[in-house]
C-alpha cells in the first residue's frame, strides 16, 4: 500500500459510549458467525467452516458482493468481524482495509488475509471517526453494522469523506418491515412484554450471545425509505431487500420485499 495510506493504519481513536462499549463487548466475545465453526480459531479449517455456514444461511450474498466489488480498486470494509466477506473482497480488489471496534475480529481478519496470501490490513477503529485520509477508497462495504452505531449518520458522513468521487458503496441494514421483525415483535408481545424486559433488550438478543451480557448491543431497524434517506447525499442510491426468512428458514423469492436485510448501494 502507498506510504500515505499505510501511515494512518496504526492509529486507533474512538470515544467510549454505551453503544460502543456494548458493541465492543458483544463482538469481542462473539464475532459474527464464530458459533458455526468448530475448528480451532484462526486455522484454515476454522475460516472454511465460517464461510460455508455464512453463505449457506445467506446464499444470495456472495454473487451480490462479487458483482459490486470495484475490481482493481481500494476497498474498505466497516465492521469486518472474522473476515468472511473481506476474503471475497480481497480476492477481487487491488488493496483492502478493514476496521472493527473489536480487536478480536480485526485480528481474525488479518490472520485470514495472511493465510490466504492477500494484501490488506485490518485494525481496530471507530467508523464514526475513521483514521483514513480524504478520498482514500474506490469502494466502501458494510454488512449488518451501521444499525449498531451511536450515530449512523456520522458513519455515512465518514464514508462520504473517505470515498473518491465516483466511488461506490454497499451497505446492509436490518429491515423494519420484514417477516423476521414481525415474528420477533409477536414473540415479544406474547412472551416477554410482561416480564419487565424492554423491546430494546429483547431486540438485542437477535445477536448471538447478547442474551448473556448485562450491557447489550444497540439494534436499529430501518424501513426501505429510512435506509434511502440515510444516504440521501449520495448519487444513484438503490434499495433492495434480501433474505426472506422466518424462524431461520429461507422462504420463497416472492417474499423478498419482506426480507430481513435492506441492501443499499450508491456512489459518491
Amino acid at each position: 500500500m502507498g506510504d500515505a495510506f499505510s501511515a494512518v493504519m496504526g492509529s486507533i481513536r474512538f470515544m467510549e459510549t454505551e453503544a460502543r462499549t456494548a458493541a465492543t463487548k458483544q463482538w469481542s466475545e462473539n464475532p459474527a458467525g464464530i458459533n458455526h465453526a468448530a475448528a480451532p480459531e484462526g486455522t484454515p479449517e476454522f475460516y472454511e467452516q465460517m464461510t460455508r455456514s455464512r453463505y449457506a444461511l445467506q446464499p444470495w450474498l456472495p454473487d451480490l458482493l462479487r458483482s459490486w466489488v470495484p475490481a482493481g480498486g481500494r476497498v474498505l470494509e466497516i465492521g469486518c468481524g472474522a473476515g468472511t466477506d473481506h476474503s471475497v473482497i480481497a480476492g477481487i480488489a487491488r488493496e483492502t482495509a478493514a476496521i472493527d471496534l473489536a480487536s478480536r475480529g480485526a485480528r481474525l481478519t488479518q490472520k485470514r488475509l495472511e493465510l490466504e496470501g492477500r494484501p490488506g490490513i485490518a485494525q481496530v477503529a471507530d467508523a464514526e471517526d475513521m483514521p483514513f485520509p480524504d478520498q482514500s477508497f474506490d469502494g466502501v462495504y458494510s454488512f449488518g453494522v451501521l444499525h449498531h452505531t451511536d450515530h449512523p449518520e456520522r458513519v455515512v458522513e465518514e464514508m462520504w469523506r473517505v470515498m473518491r468521487p465516483g466511488a461506490t458503496f454497499m451497505v446492509a441494514l436490518y429491515h423494519k418491515h420484514s417477516m423476521f421483525a414481525a415474528q420477533k415483535a409477536i414473540e415479544y408481545i406474547v412472551r416477554f412484554r410482561w416480564r419487565s424486559q424492554t423491546w430494546r433488550d429483547f431486540l438485542a438478543e437477535l445477536e448471538y450471545g447478547a442474551a448473556d451480557l448485562v450491557q447489550r448491543p444497540l439494534v436499529r431497524l430501518y424501513s426501505r425509505q429510512a435506509a434511502r434517506n440515510l444516504f440521501a447525499r449520495f448519487h444513484d442510491v438503490r434499495v433492495r431487500t434480501e433474505h426472506p426468512a422466518l424462524s431461520g428458514y429461507l422462504l420463497s423469492d416472492r417474499l423478498r420485499p419482506f426480507g430481513w436485510y435492506v441492501v443499499v448501494t450508491g456512489r459518491r
